[in-house]
């Protein structure tokens, strides 16, 4: 069963893309943010692109597991995906998926010797953290 992974945020949207059946989930690039009024119809046309059957959804809960106004903003954008989605939506904890993807960027930068990725890489490895956390717990 294919699968997108999304880490929403305001300027931008990372995305993710994986199957059930390899069990892998790899980054695939960025679309709009919260401050754009299109983001979920942006995010159902990603997911329809891709044949994806489910769409996990990241939510900010804050470090004391509360609901605050990051999550507030994601869970009244997962309510319009739900609107404009033919996938089954789920939502996954994403505490701290940003910080792992960006430390696992930076290993490779540092062992590789590359620069800063470009803008939105570190949205796309976050979805793809959020995503494989949630390939991980149907195995």
């Amino acid at each position: 069963m294919r699968v997108i992974g999304l880490d929403v945020g305001g300027r931008r949207t990372g995305v993710a893309s994986g199957d059930t059946e390899t069990g892998l989930a790899t980054p695939a690039g960025v679309i709009a943010g919260l401050a754009d009024p299109t983001a979920a119809a942006q995010a159902a046309s990603e997911a329809a692109s891709r044949s994806a059957e489910v769409i996990v959804v990241g939510m900010p809960y804050s470090m004391s597991g509360r609901v605050g106004p990051q999550a507030e903003a994601v869970e009244r954008f997962v309510a319009e995906l739900r609107e404009a989605a033919e996938a089954r939506i789920e939502t996954v904890d994403e505490r701290l998926s940003t910080q792992q993807a960006e430390r696992s960027m930076h290993r490779r930068e540092d062992r590789r010797g590359r620069r800063r990725p470009p803008a939105g890489a570190s949205d796309a490895s976050a979805a793809a953290v959020i995503l494989q956390s949630w390939l991980d717990a149907r195995r």
